[in-house]
Parts: C-alpha cells; sequence; structure tokens
C-alpha cells in the first residue's frame, strides 16, 4: 500500500486528514482483484466555522503505465462504486447501445458514426494524441510515464473520465 500513497503525493494528492485522535492516515477500505481503495476519515476545518465530517478516497491499481492513483468523492467506499463513478455516462450509455469502447488510462475510445468519427480528437487532454492514419491513441506526459498506443480500429470520438483534483480544491479536473 504504501507505494500508492507514494504516488498519490507524487501526484499533489493529501494522505491524511485529522481525525478524532489525531492524523488520520489514508487505510485500504476494499479490494477488488489488483484495484484497492485508499480512505481516510476525520474532520476538517474550513475558515471561522465549526469542524465537519470530511473523508478522502482514491481508487489505486496498476495497468501497464504502472501504479496509478484516481481521486474520487471521499462519501464513495467500494471498488465498484469508484468504478461506477469514474466512467462517463457517454461511456454508460454507449455500452448500453452495444457500441464498442476502449480505455487508455483516463480516456476512453467511444464508437460513433462514421461521420462524427475522430470529431473530437481535440478535445483529448494534452498528454494524448490521436493518430488519425495509423488509429494509435498514444499518451505522452511530461514526467516519462506513458500508456501502450491503443490501437482504435473502429470510427471514435474521445470521452475523458470523471476525476477530482489531487489537492483539497474538490474541483473536478482532468486525470491528475
Amino acid at each position: 500500500m504504501q507505494h500508492f500513497v507514494e504516488e498519490i503525493e507524487r501526484r499533489g494528492g493529501e494522505t491524511t486528514i485529522t481525525g478524532n485522535y489525531g492524523t488520520q492516515d489514508l487505510a485500504v477500505s476494499d479490494r477488488s482483484g489488483e484495484l484497492m481503495l485508499l480512505r481516510a476519515a476525520g474532520w476538517r476545518k474550513y475558515g471561522r466555522h465549526p469542524a465537519r465530517r470530511a473523508s478522502i478516497a482514491y481508487l489505486c491499481g496498476t495497468d501497464d503505465n504502472g501504479l496509478f492513483a484516481v481521486r474520487v468523492p471521499g462519501t464513495i467506499e467500494t471498488v465498484a462504486g469508484a468504478l461506477e463513478h469514474l466512467e462517463p455516462a457517454e461511456v454508460k450509455q454507449a455500452r448500453k447501445r452495444g457500441l464498442r469502447v476502449r480505455r487508455q488510462g483516463d480516456v476512453y475510445a467511444v464508437e460513433v458514426r462514421r461521420d462524427r468519427a475522430d470529431a473530437t480528437a481535440s478535445s483529448l487532454p494534452e498528454a494524448h494524441v490521436w493518430n488519425p492514419t495509423t488509429r494509435h491513441l498514444l499518451h505522452r506526459p511530461e514526467d516519462g510515464r506513458r500508456h501502450r498506443p491503443l490501437r482504435v480500429a473502429f470510427p471514435a470520438k474521445f470521452v475523458q473520465q470523471r476525476t477530482l483534483r489531487m489537492g483539497r480544491s474538490g474541483r473536478w479536473g482532468g486525470a491528475d
């Protein structure tokens, strides 16, 4: 578990919260296969207001890029719940309609009609590049960590997963 805590810290995430009896560290709250949910619950004081209950949570695992940790709402208590939360509604709808979906890290390639194919490649996160000639989605992050190229043989558009920023902002953001 320590290597996931280090990955969260590397990405700028918080790994402790003030609890009833001091600092509460992240701990494994659920496991499913190779995935685990790390959580910590405690109290958070905002300005002059009284402290209130708060939790932090991260879905962690290993993929072709190595370790990953993605922040999810602190109210989520299971790996299944975290996975359900991360997958965008558009991807869920495509699966229900029997369309093909491929995933590379935080980006999903969703099958579309040919006349709409690749129309949204410009909306990819900065670290991703779409090559329509070879039909490969490439991941080129600045820190040298990368996913293997993803071959998308069908007409597709790209949808980014839902995540929370790693810090305390609570804002929605890209894959941090």
